[in-house]
């Protein structure tokens, strides 16, 4: 997978759980994935790059479309496919609605609790 090179200052995932410093040095730091908030929105994101990406087998991708985690995709020359806005808004979407559920939770909570 391409290496995105950071400008001073900026620190952007290498979407293999690596982050640039702004030193330019490589640190591990598990869990942050940021180029495909980097892509444009426009940008083709194939499933085999996907699961690249989020360091998971091809089926598990298909396995999280399943189960809602990820957005339908579409196919494209025999294989699924996503554009990077996509699955971005879907991602931002989802985190909205646990959010919403969160707050209507926690509303319950305070008005229960004396």
């Amino acid at each position: 997978m391409e290496k995105i090179q950071a400008q001073p200052g900026e620190a952007h995932s290498t979407g293999d759980n690596d982050q640039m410093e702004p030193s330019g040095m490589e640190t591990s730091i598990p869990g942050i994935i940021a180029i495909i908030g980097e892509l444009p929105p426009g940008a083709i994101v194939y499933e085999q790059g996907l699961a690249e990406l989020f360091s998971r087998h091809p089926t598990s991708i298909k396995r999280a479309v399943q189960r809602g985690e990820l957005p339908p995709p579409v196919r494209m020359f025999g294989t699924n496919a996503w554009t990077a806005g996509a699955l971005v808004q879907h991602i931002e979407k989802r985190l909205g609605e646990a959010a919403s559920r969160q707050e209507k939770f926690n509303t319950k909570i305070r008005q229960l609790s004396p």
